[in-house]
């Protein structure tokens, strides 16, 4: 069912998902604010005023982006099948881990090639929608568990 609490976190977790695919990762800014060199970070892209770079992590990053994307989405139609639900939601509980750590880990090999050690990064929304999803996959994975102990315990009742 589609109003089960699970299904929302889920739903809500595929919104988060979508939105690293519009929204920048980090900023690079080189010199005063208002004078400022930048370079953004995206799904997409690297968008520089410094450097032309496409970067062998653009590809790497748009996939894990649909994966992160696509397996909530699947998890949420999946609710007749808890068990199988509860795997995907985990395994997309460990997408959105590692894609954190490799963003973490683009977003400084970036700042070291383009510029060394004397640029500011700054961190924007897209960084933290994943850190946002996992919160609503933990949510759904506890649902989940749930109506399935819920299920359990009818089933001893017969």
């Amino acid at each position: 069912m589609i109003q089960r609490a699970q299904s929302i976190y889920l739903l809500l977790a595929v919104i988060a998902g979508l939105l690293t695919f519009f929204l920048p990762f980090a900023h690079y800014l080189q010199g005063d604010v208002k004078l400022a060199e930048y370079a953004v970070f995206g799904v997409f892209n690297v968008q520089s005023d410094l450097i032309e770079m496409s970067g062998p992590f653009l590809f790497p990053t748009w996939v894990m982006s649909l994966f992160v994307t696509l397996l909530p989405a699947i998890a949420i139609f999946l609710y007749k099948k808890r068990p199988v639900q509860l795997r995907i939601t985990r395994l997309a509980f460990l997408v959105n881990l590692g894609f954190i750590v490799y963003l973490f880990f683009a977003i400084d090999t970036i700042h070291d090639q383009l510029y060394g050690t004397e640029v500011a990064i700054i961190y924007h929304v897209g960084f933290y929608l994943p850190v946002v999803a996992i919160a609503f996959l933990f949510l759904a994975i506890r649902g989940i568990k749930k109506d399935e102990a819920l299920v359990k315990s009818l089933d001893r009742i017969r």
